[in-house]
């Protein structure tokens, strides 16, 4: 059984994720990172490498200079192999919580291009939803005061926005967010909305609860 955190950059993901994880760790959940193929034979593990390279690896200043549809299929691979891989995301039996999947690639990918949404989100149909996915719905500002620095991709560089680093953030991060909201109305996530100043101790125990919850579910 996966359970999903996702948001904006900087909303909690994955101090949210971690305390879930402690919490329902009697339970025998484990938090796991979507770069974890598990164990693996050495030929897949090199080509999992090369893969996670291309992705997450390009220097900050380069840009997308292969554009967002080479960027979102080279995901949608990631994904697909993702699930071939760990079979355990789908164990009913048991809990692994994650900070993100690939929703939050889907939203960059509309907001860095205009591509069809359908055909987008069409290349993931391979990959199973999460048992449970909770949208961390937090205001940018809000994220922004939450942590000193932000990667170049954080502030919406790649995507056209410049200027201040703070109002590239607020403004990017916004049009992300709306992405977010509106795959989170379609597929019918848990949308939690913190306050402020909510300790992320406090999501973190309505996450809990809404996945003992789900367990109980026949």
């Amino acid at each position: 059984m996966l359970i999903v955190l996702e948001g904006i950059d900087g909303s909690g993901k994955t101090t949210v994720a971690r305390l879930v994880a402690d919490a329902l760790a009697p339970d025998g959940a484990t938090r796991a990172g979507k770069q974890d193929v598990g164990a693996a034979d050495p030929t897949t593990e090199a080509r999992s490498a090369a893969l996670r390279d291309l992705i997450w690896s390009s220097p900050e200043g380069q840009g997308d200079t292969f554009g967002a549809a080479h960027w979102i299929l080279l995901i949608a691979s990631w994904y697909a192999g993702l699930a071939r891989l760990r079979a355990d995301l789908a164990d009913p039996d048991t809990v692994t919580v994650m900070d993100g999947w690939y929703y939050r690639n889907i939203a960059k990918t509309l907001v860095r291009e205009p591509l069809d949404p359908g055909w987008v989100e069409s290349l993931f149909t391979p990959v199973p939803e999460p048992a449970l996915t909770v949208l961390l719905d937090v205001e940018p500002d809000v994220a922004w005061s939450r942590r000193d620095t932000f990667k170049e991709t954080e502030l919406g560089r790649w995507d056209g926005y410049t200027g201040p680093a703070r109002e590239s953030f607020l403004g990017y991060q916004s049009v992300v967010r709306r992405e977010l909201r509106r795959m989170a109305a379609e597929r019918d996530w848990l949308v939690l909305t913190p306050h402020t100043n909510d300790p992320p101790a406090r999501t973190a125990a309505a996450v809990t609860a809404a996945v003992r919850a789900l367990r109980r579910t026949p």
